[in-house]
């Protein structure tokens, strides 16, 4: 169970799995817009709503080594769905994927589904091992990104690319020594984008299985980007029509 304290991750939470949150804990005395608004959708789905003072919070947080203390809701982990379950329909308009290759910060996961979430990203795909797993600083993090944004967990990426672009899905590589910008790339198809580990990027096989891979030119001093800021620029080019790009 976990146990979450970021208004927005538990009001996503509520809209999208409300049998799973099971209860909710506020500070007693004036509460915030975001608060005040949980604590009426959980009325509504029956949910147990506990107010308590900061010093009775305080007393349990030092009383206890997990993460407890101030507003939070302990809410059932989200689940990942099958790779299938995020393939696009034969009707579907351009969309856009996303795909972790070994990502292992949580503070990165947790950014990187904020952003699909925002730029509404269809599906992530995560790898299982040597990866960073849903955890409660993840669903924190992403603002109710984990709520909003399917994702699926592969043992092996280079079979889920395949099943991807078995589908349609055009598969576009992060790597910072491609002479290919991702500026200069069609928007007429769907994408799913690989962004790689923190230190190593892509790894090599992974990079063989994409359709093309890209780079993200800098404009300034800075050469470089962490892999959810460089996401973000990425995701930020692909979601442009194509009629608005310069």
């Amino acid at each position: 169970m976990f146990r979450l304290k970021n208004p927005h991750s538990i009001l996503a939470a509520l809209q999208q799995r409300p049998a799973a949150v099971k209860s909710i804990e506020i500070r007693s005395g004036r509460r915030a817009a975001s608060w005040e608004k949980i604590a009426e959708q959980a009325a509504e789905y029956g949910i147990s709503v506990t107010s308590h003072s900061t010093v009775q919070l305080q007393r349990r947080r030092s009383q206890r080594t997990q993460r407890t203390g101030g507003n939070s809701a302990l809410v059932e982990p989200p689940s990942p769905v099958p790779l299938s379950g995020l393939l696009p329909q034969s009707d579907q308009p351009d969309r856009l994927w996303l795909a972790l290759d070994t990502v292992q910060d949580p503070q990165n996961l947790g950014a990187l589904f904020r952003l699909a979430g925002f730029f509404g990203v269809c599906g992530i795909v995560m790898t299982r091992d040597k990866s960073a797993s849903i955890t409660e600083t993840v669903c924190d993090v992403s603002a109710g990104g984990v709520e909003h944004v399917p994702f699926a967990q592969v043992s092996n990426l280079a079979q889920a690319i395949k099943t991807a672009q078995d589908a349609g899905i055009w598969i576009l590589g992060t790597c910072e020594r491609s002479s290919t910008s991702i500026r200069n790339l069609p928007r007429d198809r769907h994408w799913m984008l690989v962004v790689g580990n923190e230190g190593d990027g892509l790894r090599r096989l992974t990079r063989e299985k994409c359709d093309q891979l890209c780079s993200l030119p800098a404009d300034g001093p800075v050469s470089s980007l962490n892999v959810a800021t460089a996401a973000a620029a990425c995701l930020a080019v692909l979601s442009t029509p194509p009629e608005s790009h310069c």
